[in-house]
């Protein structure tokens, strides 16, 4: 509770105004600093989290280098698109394939013989039921009565999500309507064959075409190959084929892909360079100059050691040659990626396609290593990986910042409880002068008029 204050009534001064100043004076000085430090502690925390974020960025990056496999992306082309459409993934093995289709693979169709003029028209005579297996599952089954309808069948059939799609196609005219019911598998080959059961229609339901795997022969083997899709990855290590239609023979061709290759690299570069950046303008230190004051301006992370030394060894595990590997390559200037004055990579990405053509085999064991030896994205990656994993550099200065944070405060609100204590202390003794100079007052007057009177008195008797 607050001292109560009476605003210089005895003394004329303005109390209130002088105690604001003077808690404000000593704010400044006792917790003023601290909050400064709280505030630029705070900016330091953030700071290291986008810090922590555009290492991770880079982890992401690297990663995708660390097998000499990967490193090499690979695109692969169809001679007729007609028939055979191709993909690679990287890793998949160069060279041409030649492939003949014989058969596409293709899911059961059941159709009924018998249509009705309306989708809405009834179907059987009384109760029954319409039940129908695809390939060795269960069979399922749809009750029938005289109210189901031919759009009603359709319906049911498509509830059980029995990998049967039904549809009522009108396969006459606007004027003749002849509304027939189609079933078709959703899965194609053998395993998806179609059989009906029980047919308590009037429909005549029947299959009109059965099931058929993919058949095709590779170039080199005598015997077909057979698929029960057409879609499919397991023949090509590393490259998913899709049949379209047959015939044949078509060529299926897997090359390095050079700019899916630099694409790569390039976002390393980027990356990297990011992160460079970002620490260039978040440690910018500038003197500010004017009429009254000199003082210097300093980024949250420009005195910051830890991430000095963590660009330190990133710089090192970048351009640092790597030994032992047994191709031509051995440093990243080689591929054309060299550090700048900055500290920011240039990537000449014509330079690396260059080194690409002359020796893919090299590159990739440069950048994803070779048997017992780590490349220069193993080399980063495990790096890393150990500052950002728990307990590593980046965690245990965040957890220093937020320590001192807490620290900061907690003084503060010391401070603050201090504070209170000080006005409190400067309105009792305001009031406690007005008081005094009340007493004062009262009693000058009472001597003003105890001598005043006296004096009057003393007149009287002369």
């Amino acid at each position: 509770m607050g001292i109560l204050s009476i605003g210089g009534l005895a003394t004329g001064l303005d109390t209130n105004t002088i105690v604001d100043q003077l808690v404000a004076l000593e704010r400044r000085r006792a917790v003023g600093s601290l909050q400064t430090q709280k505030l630029e502690a705070e900016a330091h925390e953030i700071a290291l989290q986008s810090f922590n974020t555009r290492i991770l960025t880079l982890l992401t990056a690297v990663d995708k280098l660390r097998d000499a496999n990967d490193v090499l992306a690979r695109k692969a082309t169809s001679s007729n698109t007609d028939l055979i459409t191709a993909s690679a993934a990287n890793g998949a093995a160069p060279g041409a394939t030649s492939i003949t289709v014989t058969a596409v693979a293709q899911g059961a169709i059941a159709t009924s013989a018998t249509g009705t003029a309306s989708a809405d028209d009834t179907v059987a005579s009384g109760s029954g039921s319409f039940a129908f297996q695809v390939g060795s599952g269960a069979v399922e089954s749809v009750a029938l009565d005289t109210s189901t309808t031919l759009q009603g069948l359709a319906t049911s059939i498509n509830e059980l999500n029995a990998g049967v799609t039904a549809t009522v196609i009108n396969i006459g005219t606007e004027s003749t309507p002849d509304h027939r019911l189609h079933l078709a598998t959703t899965g194609t080959g053998l395993s998806n064959n179609l059989t009906i059961i029980t047919d308590d229609t009037t429909l005549g339901v029947a299959v009109t075409q059965g099931a058929a795997n993919a058949s095709f022969t590779i170039s080199g083997f005598a015997a077909p190959l057979s698929r029960e899709t057409n879609s499919f990855d397991d023949v090509l290590p590393g490259v998913t084929l899709n049949l379209l239609g047959t015939g044949g023979p078509t060529a299926v061709t897997v090359t390095t892909d050079a700019d899916a290759t630099a694409a790569l690299v390039d976002d390393v570069v980027k990356a990297y360079n990011d992160l460079i950046t970002f620490v260039a303008a978040e440690s910018a230190v500038e003197q500010v100059t004017d009429s009254e004051d000199r003082d210097v301006n300093a980024g949250p992370l420009a005195f910051d050691r830890t991430v000095d030394s963590i660009l330190d060894s990133l710089r090192a595990n970048v351009s640092d040659s790597v030994s032992g590997l047994p191709g031509v390559y051995s440093i990243l200037a080689q591929l054309g990626v060299d550090t700048q004055q900055d500290g920011t990579l240039a990537f000449d990405q014509a330079e690396f396609k260059e080194a690409l053509a002359s020796d893919e085999t090299a590159l990739s064991q440069l950048l994803g290593g070779a048997v017992g030896v780590d490349g220069v994205a193993d080399r980063l990656h495990d790096y890393l990986s150990g500052i950002t994993q728990a307990g590593g550099l980046i965690e245990i200065s965040t957890d220093t910042l937020s320590d001192r944070i807490t620290s900061l405060e907690d003084r503060i609100l010391s401070g603050e409880r201090n504070l209170d204590q000080f006005e409190d202390s400067l309105r009792a003794s305001f009031v406690s002068l007005e008081v005094l100079v009340s007493s004062l007052k009262t009693q000058g007057a009472f001597l003003e008029s105890f001598f005043g009177a006296n004096q009057n008195a003393n007149g009287n008797n002369r």
